[in-house]
């Protein structure tokens, strides 16, 4: 059941965040590949797909393969750089949860009243 997702059943499961950027990316690869003054049924030859899913990925349609996102970037010659953005140590949410787990480790300060310190 959970291996065949209709549209429909994507859409319950995209935030709205999500579908943008979906949108977004597909926008800003159609506008590479038309700025390069490459069809739609070229590039699709190029990689080895069909134009109906180089169209669907065009409109940020999620059913999409990530091996044909890779490859559309690849032949747009987009890929160089891309797993910059997955390393930790270029990822906030990666450097405050390792922020956060050295603070848990120290625990609580410890405070010091006069009556302990000896002059």
């Amino acid at each position: 059941m959970y291996f065949f997702m209709t549209k429909l059943s994507w859409e319950k499961f995209l935030t709205g965040e999500t579908k943008a950027k979906l949108i977004e990316l597909g926008e800003l690869l159609q506008k590479a590949r038309m700025f390069r003054g490459i069809s739609i049924k070229e590039l699709s030859e190029r990689i080895g797909t069909d134009r109906r899913t180089l169209s669907k990925l065009e409109k940020g349609n999620p059913t999409v393969s990530l091996g044909v996102f890779f490859q559309v970037l690849s032949a747009l010659n987009l890929l160089r750089g891309i797993e910059e953005i997955l390393r930790p140590e270029n990822d906030i949410e990666s450097i405050a949860a390792s922020i956060r787990r050295i603070r848990d480790k120290k625990g609580p300060k410890k405070t010091i009243s006069d009556n302990e310190v000896d002059f």
